[in-house]
């Protein structure tokens, strides 16, 4: 009897072991792991306080060429902080290897300079480069552009939009190769963002979308409000899914 005692005990304890190790197994499965390019830009800061507030428990990774320009409270947000440039098919290979990433944020930009620049157009074919290989298929990406990109337009009335354009033209140009880069290999899988002028410190909390060739509410996108928008979508996809376009404002 002692012996049939011992034998049902360790059962028990075999099964509440594989139990337990299954629910861990299912909470791992849960938590998305997210690479973010340019995160030691405004943008990509936002979005990695914004992740880290969504109580998920997202395993970020930043990705920077200087990691010592990443502000020191976002890097204690990151599950770790990885360096290397944007445009090299390598690093990138290595980051999305390092990370385990299910999604890839890509929140490249030359800060304030509206000159020419293909930083966005080229780091984005070398990305795409590498998430067709088999390794990387199920990996997601999640793009920051910018209103007037694409078949969007800026639209404030009396032809200012038209000057607005003349003036950010290379940039847009820069953003219209790197939405091209993302849209003819891998459309299913990417997430396009386009807010107007990007600003700080002037969070309303509330963005809205808007169709590509109406005006918008309004013409300033605080780097908060696009942030914690964007954590949210690609996250849970209520209003915006993988696959589609978003052109968006903040709002009172």
């Amino acid at each position: 009897p002692n012996v049939k005692k011992k034998r049902q005990s360790k059962i028990k304890t075999i099964n509440k072991y594989f139990s337990i190790s299954t629910q861990k197994s299912s909470i791992m499965k849960l938590s998305k792991s997210v690479l973010i390019i340019g995160a030691s830009g405004r943008t990509g800061n936002q979005i990695i306080q914004a992740l880290s507030d969504t109580g998920k428990g997202v395993n970020i990774t930043a990705f920077c060429r200087d990691p010592t320009k990443l502000d020191a409270n976002v890097q204690s947000l990151c599950t770790q902080v990885v360096k290397g440039n944007a445009r090299s098919e390598q690093d990138l290979q290595h980051a999305l290897e390092v990370s385990r990433a299910d999604i890839v944020v890509v929140s490249i930009g030359n800060g304030d300079n509206t000159g020419k620049t293909d930083i966005r157009t080229s780091s984005a074919k070398a990305l795409t480069k590498v998430l067709s290989q088999p390794a990387f298929q199920h990996v997601q990406a999640v793009v920051i552009s910018s209103i007037g990109a694409g078949e969007s337009h800026i639209k404030v009335g009396m032809g200012i939009g038209k000057m607005i354009e003349f003036q950010l033209r290379h940039v847009l140009h820069d953003h219209n190769g790197q939405e091209e880069a993302f849209t003819k290999t891998m459309k299913g899988r990417t997430m396009i963002f386009r807010p107007t002028g990007l600003k700080e410190g002037k969070a309303t909390g509330k963005v809205v979308m808007f169709g590509s060739n109406e005006k918008s509410q309004t013409i300033e996108t605080d780097r908060k409000d696009l942030a914690e928008y964007v954590a949210k979508q690609m996250l849970e996809e209520t209003d915006v899914s993988f696959g589609s376009t978003a052109n968006i404002t903040s709002v009172q």
